[in-house]
C-alpha cells in the first residue's frame, strides 16, 4: 500500500533552511522519497537513522518547500506535483484561559476558609461526588455524642485525610447545595473593557 507524507507547508525552506516571511511567495512539490533531491536533502537525518541502527519505515512520498532563490535551481526537476502559493505565517496561540475551578480545589479552598459551618453542605457534596470519582476514599466514620457524624476521607493519590463533617442532608435540600457548588465551580465573567477617557479640549491660545 502506498504511504503518503505529504504534510502541511513547512515553516522554512527545505533547501537553505531560510525560514519564510509572512506573504513570502513558497513554491512546493511532491516528490518519491527515492528521489535524488529527497535523499539530498534528507541526507544527514537518514544518516543518523543508520547510525543508530532504526528501521525507520520512510514514505513512499514526501513534500518539499523551497524559498524563490533555491527554487531557481530545482524548477526543472521531474516533479510529480507542484505548485506556488504566498506563506500565511501561523496565527499566535491564544492566551491561556484562567485555571477554571475543579471539585478538589474548591473543596481544599473551603476546607481552608473560616466559614466551615456555613459551607458544611457544600463541603459535603463536594467530598461525596470525589469519593464517586474515586479521588477520595471513605476510611471511617466517626459519630460524636452529640450526634455529629464525622467521615473520614483519605486522598487516593496523596495520602491526605480529610474529615469532612455530615450535616445529614434532606433529600430537598440536595438541590440547592448542588446549584451552589454549579456557581461556584463556573468560570468568572470576562472584565468588562474600559472605554477610553475623553480627551480635554486644547486650552485657548491668544495671539
Amino acid at each position: 500500500m502506498t504511504e503518503w507524507n505529504l504534510r502541511s507547508r513547512s515553516h522554512a525552506c527545505h533547501q537553505c533552511a531560510a525560514a519564510f516571511a509572512d506573504g513570502e511567495r513558497c513554491f512546493s512539490c511532491v516528490a518519491p522519497f527515492t528521489a535524488p533531491v529527497v535523499q539530498e536533502i534528507f541526507a544527514e537525518k537518514i544518516a543518523a537513522q543508520a547510525a543508530e541502527g532504526k528501521a525507520a519505515k520512510n514514505p513512499d512520498y514526501v513534500r518539499l518547500d523551497f524559498c524563490a532563490g533555491c527554487w531557481d535551481a530545482r524548477r526543472a526537476l521531474d516533479w510529480i506535483s507542484l505548485w506556488n502559493s504566498p506563506y500565511a505565517a501561523p496565527e499566535p496561540p491564544a492566551a491561556e484561559p484562567l485555571p477554571r475551578e475543579t471539585a478538589e480545589s474548591l473543596l481544599r479552598k473551603l476546607l481552608e476558609g473560616d466559614d466551615l459551618v456555613e459551607n458544611g453542605p457544600v463541603i459535603f457534596v463536594l467530598a461525596v461526588m470525589l469519593e464517586r470519582k474515586k479521588i477520595l476514599l471513605e476510611r471511617s466514620v466517626r459519630r460524636g455524642e452529640d450526634g455529629a457524624i464525622v467521615r473520614v476521607y483519605e486522598h487516593r493519590k496523596s495520602g491526605e485525610v480529610m474529615l469532612i463533617a455530615d450535616p445529614q442532608l434532606q433529600v430537598d435540600q440536595i438541590p440547592s447545595v448542588q446549584q451552589r457548588i454549579e456557581a461556584l465551580l463556573a468560570p468568572p465573567p470576562p472584565e468588562p473593557e474600559t472605554a477610553p477617557a475623553p480627551e480635554a479640549d486644547p486650552p485657548d491660545v491668544a495671539f
